[in-house]
């Protein structure tokens, strides 16, 4: 990543705060429409959890999808995202995103980035655009640099907004530059990209206590800035009752884990494909062939919030190496998945005991044999566990992102609690809530915060 160069400005039109996919977007999409745009990232380096999530956009109607020859359509995808958020979405966003997601594809291929379509399985239609962990962070970044319009510095993060005196327009923001406190006058708008909270124990135990232990995942730096200084002038709220963890999260050398506070395990979704999951007594406990959302909640359940996923040398050979997620061989070599030649030895390594996991096993892999699953009703990735080396992932619910926060209008502007505007605030990115509604539509959080970005970028820069 490119560093930053030059004096801190202390004026100017656009303020993006945060560096990710969507403060990329707006940072471009502000600048592009002639404002001048002072670009921050609270981290060492720019990318927050876009760096880190597994790379996948969830677009419709791309030339991908054309070329492999799925059928797709607006309504089919409209949908499939209002089932995933149980029809509580915003539908205002959400025909937003409908309407402009081509044009955020459009926006990212000519920035060169490229994509590969995911060929998920039926009746899933093929949506996830991939395009490998970070890259897209990192071709946006160098175009931001490159761009005489946009100034970035990291190490940068705001602290409190401003407004004019009565109450009215959002007029400049109190930053923490390094260990130097500024006040940067704004002429148009302030738009927060900031990022969710999965970082913030005092956030989660407001709105997620459940999810206060868990396995952090998020960006280092998602502590809740933007909500908390948008809150701090009566921003509305969206989501926020939604907020849940995704079963997966790695827990590295287990039973004798130490989690860094600020560790990112890998998220491990091998149940997803032909792994099977048992709980400390050494049994299965659900049907493993649901999403990780789905399963976050069955799996904190089980004796101390934890399950472990055992698999083969079959599925070992699958690793995706290019993505933050499932890249089993990386996970292997940092301690986040166990090796032995048996299933006993297996089970030994993290405690479990021999004698029941032998038993579990050999009772999955006679039903996998028949094709059927007598205890859970399993039906898609029944697949006999049966080719040594054997792999076992003790894994938790991760907080991989919050997905709940400021409520915004159809022009991505911050509003109160009446769904009036704060003057001069706009916001995109995952600190913003009402598009997901109740659920999480796998791969729709980047093409989300890409499309966003742009628009609030857009309209920040000609407010």
């Amino acid at each position: 990543m490119l560093k930053e160069a030059g004096e801190f400005p202390t004026e100017t039109d656009v303020l993006v705060l945060g560096a990710g996919i969507a403060g990329h977007c707006a940072a471009l999409s502000a600048a592009n429409a002639g404002a001048s745009v002072l670009f921050l990232e609270k981290s060492s380096l720019p990318g927050g959890s876009s760096a880190i999530a597994g790379g996948a956009f969830a677009f419709c109607g791309t030339d991908e999808q054309r070329q492999a020859g799925i059928d797709d359509s607006i309504e089919a995808f409209r949908q499939a995202l209002l089932y995933s958020g149980k029809g509580r979405n915003n539908r205002e966003l959400l025909e937003l995103f409908l309407a402009k997601q081509l044009v955020a594809y459009d926006f990212l291929k000519s920035q060169g980035i490229g994509f590969e379509l995911f060929m998920s399985p039926p009746p899933d239609v093929p949506r996830a655009h991939m395009t490998g962990t970070g890259r897209v962070v990192t071709k946006l970044h160098m175009k931001a640099q490159a761009h005489s319009g946009i100034a970035f510095f990291s190490k940068s993060s705001g602290v409190r907004l401003v407004r004019s005196q009565g109450g009215g327009r959002v007029e400049a923001c109190i930053v923490m530059y390094g260990d130097r406190e500024a006040e940067i006058r704004v002429n148009k708008g302030i738009l927060l990209a900031t990022g969710g909270f999965s970082r913030s124990r005092e956030l989660l135990g407001i709105y997620a206590p459940e999810l206060a232990e868990g396995v952090k995942h998020g960006g280092v730096a998602n502590t809740g800035d933007g909500l908390i200084m948008a809150c701090d002038l009566g921003a509305g709220q969206a989501d926020l009752g939604y907020v849940s963890g995704s079963f997966g999260g790695a827990i590295r050398n287990y039973p004798d884990d130490v989690i860094k506070p600020d560790e990112i395990p890998p998220l491990i979704f091998a149940f997803q494909d032909t792994a099977i999951m048992v709980n400390k007594a050494g049994r299965r406990f659900v049907n493993e062939a649901q999403s990780y959302k789905a399963l976050g909640a069955i799996g904190m359940t089980q004796p101390g919030g934890i399950a472990f996923q055992v698999f083969d040398e079959s599925l070992m050979a699958g690793s995706l190496d290019d993505t933050s997620v499932n890249n089993y061989k990386e996970a292997l070599l940092g301690g986040y998945i166990r090796k032995a030649d048996t299933i006993g030895e297996l089970a030994e390594l993290v405690g479990l005991d021999p004698a029941v996991l032998e038993e579990t096993v050999r009772t999955y892999n006679a039903d996998a044999n028949e094709g059927r699953d007598s205890m859970f009703g399993r039906a898609r990735g029944l697949k006999p566990i049966d080719t040594a080396p054997y792999y076992i992932a003790a894994t938790a619910n991760a907080i991989t992102s919050t997905y709940g926060g400021v409520a915004v209008d159809g022009r991505m502007a911050v509003v109160d609690w009446f769904g009036v505007p704060i003057g001069g605030l706009y916001a995109a990115g995952e600190v913003v809530g009402g598009f997901h509604g109740a659920g999480y539509f796998s791969a729709s959080s980047l093409s989300s915060s890409a499309t966003f970005g742009l628009e609030a970028g857009r309209n920040a820069a000609l407010s």
